[in-house]
């Protein structure tokens, strides 16, 4: 039988990087398993938290290895690993798609015997098929509008032991021993931050209710799972009819629930259904103290919207965290002392503090010079956007230099917004508002 592996990358960006669940690498096993089980057996190797000389004693020899790599910090590591299980295993095929490969398809045609630009479900069958029979191509393409999220089966879990699938961490806040588990209900955001590439497809593709309900009541069923963690670009949509089928059916799944969304479109009763159904926090991207940041970035939110929000959500007794990016185009001179203000004021819950990564794809990135930036770092082992969350030491992150001054004014330097960053992730630290 023909054998097929998804590789989870090592993440080596997250502090803890079991802390989420590889959902994609889930999904497209599910795919496979469900319409080629007869023909093609297929397995998942979780590389996380192996060290590098560790991890090809952990992969098996297989026919075809596939990579989904939807963040650009994974390209590097991703590729290494490619060149050396060549070395090991020299017949075997390798092929990837994900937001970095629609972005660098022919960079990738060069490490990768195939590349998926497209939804996974669009090219992967056939990939597969190709790959069987020794005719594989370099290049599939597909379009997202021609594979609707919730055209397919929910992602099962089996292919991964139980402890790579529930921990108690996603919910400590809330008690201990919750179990919990991420899920992906949609997929897409139709906002078009400068800064973001998560807008792939840049349609938002919803699952059925009965499809969310069915999924609930397995992971119930199979995990004992309390509480799910919505990996979805926003959980509670904006608009009013989706919002309240989406919500209703987490409601008939008795589950604790969390998730980030957006401040647009909220009204009261959305917020007294997401109490109603479970919700026990939200988190939003609000980005920046400063309203002249969000219309530069093209956020389209104001801060008042955000205070609106936040007092909703302390109404209903649902806590906020608020996700903020320092080093964006146009911050003040006084950005920390801002946002300590603004953190102060509206008192959210929690915070996430993030350093700027120019995403490639993003139109920070495609346009970098008409936001004032002399350069990005081509390194993709140095983009990522967690930093000093848990440490004053860190060197990945921030890959890029600004010009001294752009259209907004002067402009800080690399170390400058290092340190920004620095000292709010303590203040945030000492007020206790992270995990």
């Amino acid at each position: 039988m023909y054998k097929v592996c998804l590789v989870v990358p090592g993440w080596h960006y997250w502090a803890n990087p079991s802390r989420i669940q590889p959902l994609y690498e889930l999904y497209f096993a599910t795919l496979i398993e469900e319409k080629l089980a007869e023909e093609v057996e297929v397995s998942i190797v979780d590389t996380r938290g192996l060290r590098q000389d560790q991890r090809l004693f952990h992969i098996p020899k297989k026919d075809l290895y596939i990579y989904w790599i939807p963040k650009t910090g994974d390209y590097t590591w991703t590729r290494k690993l490619v060149a050396e299980l060549k070395q090991s295993y020299p017949m075997a095929k390798h092929a990837a798609g994900g937001t970095h490969i629609d972005i660098f398809p022919d960079e990738s045609m060069k490490d990768f015997d195939a590349v998926m630009v497209g939804p996974g479900e669009g090219s992967l069958l056939s990939l597969i098929k190709d790959a069987q029979q020794n005719t594989l191509q370099k290049l599939y393409r597909s379009d997202y509008k021609d594979f609707p999220f919730g055209d397919f089966s929910f992602m099962r879990r089996h292919f991964l032991p139980e402890t790579a699938i529930v921990n108690s961490l996603l919910f400590e806040k809330y008690g201990k021993n919750i179990r919990s588990t991420c899920v992906l209900f949609s997929r897409g955001c139709a906002f078009r931050c400068k800064f973001c590439v998560y807008n792939v497809p840049s349609m938002v593709q919803m699952r059925s209710p009965k499809s969310m309900l069915e999924e609930i009541q397995y992971l119930k069923s199979e995990y004992h799972i309390d509480a799910i963690n919505l990996k979805d670009e926003i959980c509670i949509p904006v608009s009013r009819t989706i919002a309240v089928e989406y919500m209703e059916a987490i409601g008939r799944g008795k589950v604790s629930w969390r998730g980030q969304t957006t401040v647009l479109g909220i009204t009261e009763e959305k917020m007294a259904l997401a109490k109603k159904t479970g919700c026990v926090e939200l988190a939003i991207g609000v980005e920046s103290a400063s309203q002249q940041v969000l219309d530069i970035i093209n956020k389209g939110i104001t801060l008042d919207q955000v205070r609106g929000f936040i007092n909703l959500a302390r109404k209903y007794d649902i806590r906020i965290k608020m996700c903020l990016v320092f080093g964006l185009p146009g911050e003040p001179e006084n950005i920390v002392n801002l946002t300590k203000a603004f953190v102060e004021e509206t008192n959210p819950d929690y915070v996430s503090l993030s350093g700027l990564d120019p995403i490639p794809g993003s139109d920070i990135y495609n346009n970098y010079k008409e936001y004032g930036i002399k350069y990005i770092d081509q390194d993709w082992e140095k983009h990522a956007h967690l930093m000093f969350r848990f440490s004053d030491y860190e060197e990945v992150g921030l890959p890029f230099e600004y010009e001294l001054s752009n259209k907004w004014g002067k402009t800080f330097s690399r170390e400058k917004l290092a340190e920004n960053t620095r000292i709010m992730q303590r203040y945030l630290r000492e007020q206790n508002k992270t995990y």
